[in-house]
């Protein structure tokens, strides 16, 4: 006899093989491993990779004061608060725009390489790698989120004015397809032989 659990209730059945049923208690389609999940996960966390470098490169924001112009990348965000010595800031956003997005990709790409190539990482320090870019996943919408405020709050024609930039849509997609790659992501293939 084998036991295999639903996914979507964690409801354990002991069953003769693997073969797909309907769960009795949610009605979801069970099966032994969800179909194409490494490759889905693997295609988005590409997809957020190319993302990732036009949201460091193109400007996060646009402002306009008395009519003037002005735009700013993420790094150039993080050394203007630097200029003012705002240190706190600078770390905040230095550390939820820049290092959190890249610990989730390459994080995310070396569970997804080290399941088809043999690299020396313990099925545990994959699950442990996973679960902490689960949980650190959401925090990476910081940026947007202040930019989405700003944008909202401060409207006033050209005496002052702030727009979100081609970065912060980029951004965004990033964090989106990044919380969908490790959603879609199967970790049982992780103890698979």
């Amino acid at each position: 006899m084998l036991l295999i659990s639903c996914k979507n209730c964690h409801k354990v059945y002991e069953k003769e093989n693997y073969d797909e049923f309907v769960c009795t208690q949610c009605k979801h389609k069970v099966q032994k491993r969800v179909k194409n999940s490494l490759q889905v996960s693997l295609a988005l966390t590409i997809c957020a990779i190319l993302l990732y470098i036009p949201a460091m490169l193109y400007p996060m924001m646009e402002i306009t004061k008395l009519g003037i112009k002005t735009q700013s990348t993420i790094l150039e965000g993080i050394i203007s608060f630097l200029e003012y010595e705002n240190y706190f800031i600078a770390f905040v956003i230095f550390t939820a725009s820049v290092i959190i997005p890249l610990i989730k990709l390459l994080g995310l790409l070396l569970i997804f390489i080290s399941l088809k190539i043999d690299i020396k990482l313990r099925n545990k320090n994959k699950n442990r790698i996973f679960k902490f870019i689960h949980l650190i996943g959401k925090w990476s919408m910081i940026d947007i989120y202040v930019v989405a405020i700003l944008a909202s709050v401060i409207q006033m024609g050209e005496l002052f004015n702030i727009k979100g930039g081609l970065a912060a849509t980029s951004f965004a997609l990033v964090v989106i397809l990044t919380m969908i790659a490790a959603n879609r992501f199967d970790t049982r293939i992780i103890w698979d032989d």
